[in-house]
Order: structure tokens, then C-alpha cells, then sequence
């Protein structure tokens, strides 16, 4: 959007508002189309004079003040003058009105190398300064010290791949989510196996990688995610049983109308006349219910090891319903619904084991620790 906004202003506009290249871009654009005017030209030597002094200006007191972090700056300053002096040469010479203007090319590719190299002198030694504090903060930093100097300087530095994989291990924090059972129940290990299958996605980052088994003993983590199981419960296989009365209005046939005199009553046709009969029909209907539930308790901790603190503790916990519903019924079955009439047709299934009941709901426990570890993936740094 902001692209589109400075496009479409004018460059005189951009001029009045010191945005001398946005200006300097419109008028030669307007130029090459042969929709310029003198106006146009020369608002265009006016703001490649008035760009230019302002590099000059920056450039000179960036290098009188002699900071080895302005190299930096002075690099993009050179950059921003080579740039826009390649840019001016489409349009040059430059007729304004009987005026021919003709800009001098300044070659700048010493000035360019020159901020380059100390730039990268400066990164280089930045990021030296970084590593020597032996901290993650630092090693991160002198990650992308080095990051910039080999952007600036790779071939002056054979060690700097080196430098650059010793900064982001020594800066990375490493995670181990270890699973404690708590409870009287004796787990498989396809139990545990299961449980921290965890989708790293949104976790694993430039600085932060997670695991899941403590395989390499050589790492040294900086955060444990204990996930502690404190009760594990699976209750007994249930039946229980409720009866009900469906009853239905159903035509029975029918009966003559009569009048007062107990006559039968005649239509317009001379026909007798008939009333539909009623009655009430019934079916008791014993409905089945079997039932049993599993459930995990627990807690999610998140361990800071140097110096090792607890950062936060957090409940988990997952419920596992079996319900099944069958029904028999005795009387008239015309006087059930539909919902009855589905729940004949089911049959008793057998309860799910012990076991299985513990499997399944681990897969909702799963969910609900893969839940939490997201949640609080800013503890971790």
C-alpha cells in the first residue's frame, strides 16, 4: 500500500518531503514515457543534487566520528550514491530547456570495498566479543555478527562457517519432554512411545529444538518438560437399565354417525355417514445402557536447569467414555418411534479391556499435552 501511495504522488511532492530517490525514480519514469516537462526535469537535478549531498554530508561525519560501527551506514551511503548515479545515466544528458546538464561518473567502487571490509572487520569482531561471554544471548548475537560478515567479507575469513555452527549450537536451547508415571498402574513402554509423539510444528525454532527421547547423552538441556501421570483410573464394565411406555393414538376401524333419535345420520348424497374409531395401543420398551470410562491425571512442570527452577506448573488430564445404548421391547411395536425402532436393531457389544480403554484415552491425553507445551512455548527461550 505504501508503494502504491508513493507512486502515485507526484515528484514534486516527494521532493517537498524529502524523498529524494522516490522523486528521482517518478521523474526518470515520466521522462523514458516522454511525459516530462522542463518543470519535471528540473525537479529531478534538484533532488539527485539534493540525495547526493546528504550521502556526502552522513558519509563525512560517519567518518570523522570514527565509530567502527558506522562502516555499516557508510557502506549503504556509497551503495545509495552508485545506485542513483547508475540510474541518473538513462536520462543523461539532461536538456532543460537550452540548458545541456551532464553528470560527472564518480567511480566508488574503492569507497564501496574499503566500508565493506571494515564493515566485516567490525562484525568479525563483534562476534568474537559475543562468543567469549559464553552466554546463549551472546552466542545468538555473534550468530548474526558473523551472519553479516560473511555478507560483507566471506573469503577474508576461512574460519567463519566454523564460527557461524559453533554460535548457533553453543546458542541454542535444547528441550527434553520426559514422561514420569506416578500411579499403581504398570504402563507398556509403546505407552510412553505414544504419549510423547508430539507435533513439533510451531515448536522447533531457529534457537529452540525439543526432544523426545534422551538419546545423546552429550547434550546438555537447558529445559525439562516433565510430564507426570499422578492417577490412572478404569472403571468396572456396567449395565444399567431403564423401562418406559410408548403410547399411540392408532384407527380402529369406525362407527356410524347418529342423530338425537339414535338414527343413522345421512350425507347430501343420501349416504351414511361414518366416523373413524380410536385407540390406544402400547409397548413397554426396557432400554440397556452399557457404560465404563478411563481417565488420566496429571501435571505438565516446565524446568528451567541453570539455575534449575520451576517456571510453571500446569494440570492435564483426559476422560474416555464407552457408552452403549440397546433396547428390547414387548407389547405393540406400532406405538414406538423411530428412535426406538433404531435402538431394537443394536446389538450388546463386548466392553473394551483394560488395556484398550488406557490407549485410547492416551490419545486424548496426547492432544491435551501437545495443547499445553504450545500454549507455553514462550517459557521457553
Amino acid at each position: 500500500m505504501l508503494f502504491f501511495i508513493t507512486t502515485c504522488k507526484s515528484p514534486e511532492k516527494l521532493l517537498q518531503q524529502g524523498n529524494y530517490d522516490a522523486a528521482i525514480d517518478r521523474s526518470i519514469k515520466m521522462i523514458l514515457k516522454g511525459k516530462a516537462d522542463n518543470k519535471d526535469k528540473s525537479l529531478l537535478d534538484k533532488a539527485y543534487n539534493l540525495a547526493n549531498q546528504d550521502d556526502h554530508e552522513r558519509i563525512k561525519f560517519l567518518k570523522v566520528e570514527g565509530k567502527p560501527e558506522n562502516w555499516e551506514e557508510i557502506y549503504r551511503r556509497y551503495n545509495s550514491l552508485n545506485t542513483r548515479q547508475n540510474k541518473i545515466q538513462k536520462v543523461s544528458p539532461l536538456i532543460i530547456g537550452n540548458k545541456k546538464v551532464i553528470y560527472e561518473y564518480i567511480d566508488y567502487t574503492d569507497d564501496i570495498i574499503e566500508a565493506k571490509t571494515n564493515a566485516a572487520t567490525y562484525y568479525y569482531k563483534k562476534g568474537l566479543s559475543n562468543m567469549n561471554l559464553h552466554t546463549k544471548e551472546g552466542y545468538r548475537q555473534a550468530y548474526f555478527d558473523f551472519r553479516k560478515t560473511e555478507a560483507y567479507r566471506t573469503n577474508d575469513y576461512p574460519e567463519l562457517n566454523q564460527l557461524i555452527s559453533d554460535a548457533q549450537y553453543f546458542g541454542m536451547s535444547h528441550v527434553l519432554v520426559e514422561l514420569v508415571n506416578k500411579s499403581r498402574v504398570q504402563l507398556p513402554d509403546d505407552f510412553y512411545d505414544n504419549i510423547l509423539n508430539i507435533n513439533t510444528s510451531g515448536l522447533n525454532s531457529t534457537w529452540v529444538e525439543y526432544y523426545f527421547r534422551d538419546l545423546d547423552r552429550d547434550i546438555q538441556y537447558d529445559y525439562f518438560i516433565r510430564v507426570e501421570l499422578h492417577n490412572i483410573h478404569v472403571t468396572p464394565d456396567e449395565f444399567s437399565r431403564r423401562e418406559y411406555i410408548r403410547r399411540k393414538e392408532v384407527e380402529d376401524g369406525y362407527k356410524y354417525s347418529l342423530d338425537r333419535r339414535g338414527n343413522v345420520r345421512k350425507d347430501s348424497l343420501g349416504n351414511d355417514i361414518k366416523v373413524p374409531r380410536y385407540k390406544v395401543i402400547s409397548c413397554k420398551v426396557i432400554e440397556t445402557k452399557q457404560f465404563k470410562t478411563a481417565s488420566i491425571h496429571g501435571e505438565l512442570e516446565f524446568l528451567y536447569t541453570a539455575p534449575r527452577r520451576s517456571l510453571k506448573k500446569e494440570p492435564v488430564a483426559a476422560t474416555l467414555v464407552f457408552e452403549h445404548l440397546t433396547a428390547r421391547a414387548f407389547g405393540e411395536l406400532e406405538a414406538l418411534e423411530l428412535t426406538d425402532m433404531k435402538l431394537l436393531k443394536v446389538e450388546i457389544l463386548p466392553f473394551p479391556d483394560y488395556l484398550s480403554m488406557i490407549y485410547d484415552c492416551t490419545e486424548i491425553l496426547k492432544n491435551a499435552v501437545n495443547d499445553v507445551i504450545h500454549n507455553n512455548r514462550r517459557l521457553i527461550k
